[in-house]
């Protein structure tokens, strides 16, 4: 019998902060910040509104362990803090894109929640966030679709392996050893979520109150295997019927132990330079780039051609989309929403404005290449091996002026880094739209640029409490 199961639960368990490269530390601290960011900014949304009143109606308001739900006054039970906050953390699609999907909207709000409550410094947060990502990323390669699996017909597991970017972080914080770990391991796979498709197929923004759910129970299960609660859970990727049988998917065991401890896969996700799918990244890119260079209005547009088509994000709507969701994954949208409606943030998908006519009107005229479209799966194969779509964008412009651009690597791809700077302006725009004030929004930043040297996580998460 193999022992992946094994080897994944002492190299979490073992993990030091000093094992760690700089650079990767780095990047951790950047990351929070422009997850925070985001979260922050989506605090308005009708998707955090709802998991706010569940989270009070089901946790209550008094609990051992309080964390501070961001944006929101004072401090709530550690369980509907986290479930609020990695709810928002997704809603405005805004915070980051692994090979597999999205599991910054796990570790960082579990991973701050569990450190705050439990008054743990800097330095265990960083170490619990990435290395509970390493494994988060092997786990999910493990069983990612084989070459000709049909994930239109079959669907995709994006929010379904979520669970294991929430349930690692806090296990560490939490101080489990080796064989809690592997019981964790296991009761991390019997709660994976099923695999979801109505909700792409329909545009539910339901998507995002699943980043909720899983980082709460993921925590949970944490917390029951510090607990010894759990039992008989053990090996579940060595075993018979294992995961990725559970899965019915693929099984790529090379990826649970590649390169364990010595490669770090935190490196390569992609920081999102816009609240929109990450498809929709490089158009925006490409458009900007081209607005600063020639200055033109959406005013001046006869039409936007873009080559490749990408598979299911070219939805046009002439009577008006229909959620948050379907907006975020719509390229006419999207770049006639920054056209429209300037910095982004939640402004560009508010509920009243989905069926804006200017908007419609604009998005009409974004046209992508029917003949030459890149499948989903494709793209993530591209991305998987270090690189990204290239696209080209040909403007039209009302006086007969033609204008053309391309970009391959948008802002935030591991070959397009972000800085600083870049992080902060996430943090910024966030914290006006959530109302906190100066002080504290100066205080996060100076913080989260020494988070190393953080006695208390308490004293960042305190920030971003609401006057």
């Amino acid at each position: 019998m193999t022992n992946y199961t094994e080897g994944l639960a002492k190299f979490i368990a073992g993990i030091q902060y000093e094992d760690i490269p700089a650079a990767v530390i780095d990047r951790a601290k950047k990351l929070t910040i422009h997850c925070v960011g985001a979260t922050l900014a989506a605090a308005p949304s009708p998707c955090v509104k709802a998991a706010l009143s569940t989270a009070r109606d089901t946790v209550g308001e008094r609990a051992e362990l309080m964390a501070t739900t961001w944006g929101r006054p004072g401090k709530q039970p550690m369980n509907g803090a986290i479930f609020v906050n990695s709810t928002g953390a997704d809603t405005l699609d805004w915070e980051d894109c692994s090979w597999t999907g999205h599991p910054t909207a796990g570790f960082v709000p579990v991973g701050m929640a569990v450190a705050e409550a439990l008054g743990l410094p800097g330095k265990d947060y960083l170490t619990a966030i990435i290395s509970g990502f390493e494994v988060y990323q092997r786990v999910s390669g493990h069983i990612q679709p084989d070459p000709d699996f049909d994930i239109v017909k079959n669907g995709w597991g994006l929010c379904s392996w979520q669970i294991w970017a929430c349930s690692m972080p806090a296990g560490k914080l939490l101080g489990c050893d080796e064989e809690q770990f592997n019981l964790l391991m296991g009761a991390t796979a019997c709660e994976t979520p099923v695999i979801d498709t109505i909700i792409h197929k329909q545009m539910s923004d339901f998507y995002h109150l699943q980043f909720g759910f899983t980082g709460m129970n993921g925590t949970m299960l944490a917390r029951m295997a510090k607990r010894d609660e759990l039992d008989n859970m053990y090996n579940i990727f060595d075993i018979e019927g294992g995961y990725a049988f559970m899965m019915q998917r693929g099984d790529n065991p090379g990826w649970l132990d590649r390169n364990l401890g010595t490669e770090y896969m935190f490196n390569e996700i992609l920081f999102k330079h816009w609240p929109a799918n990450m498809w929709i990244q490089t158009p925006l890119d490409c458009l900007d780039k081209l607005q600063k260079e020639h200055g033109f209005a959406a005013a001046d547009i006869e039409a936007i051609d873009i080559t490749p088509g990408f598979q299911f994000r070219d939805g046009y709507r002439p009577e008006g989309y229909n959620s948050v969701k379907d907006g975020q994954f719509s390229i006419p949208y999207c770049l006639s929403a920054f056209l429209l409606r300037g910095e982004p943030g939640p402004g560009w998908f508010d509920e009243g404005r989905l069926a804006d006519a200017d908007l419609l009107d604009l998005a009409g005229r974004i046209h992508l290449d029917k003949e030459t479209v890149l499948p989903l799966k494709h793209c993530f194969n591209i991305f998987t091996g270090g690189s990204f779509p290239k696209v080209e964008m040909t403007i039209t412009l009302k006086d007969g002026s033609v204008l053309k651009g391309e970009l391959q690597f948008p802002k935030g791809h591991p070959r397009n880094p972000f800085d600083w700077d870049d992080c902060e302006k996430t943090f910024r725009i966030g914290a006006k739209v959530a109302g906190l004030s100066q002080e504290k929004t100066e205080r996060f930043i100076a913080l989260c640029r020494d988070l190393e040297h953080l006695d208390d996580v308490a004293r960042l998460a305190e920030c971003l409490s609401a006057d």
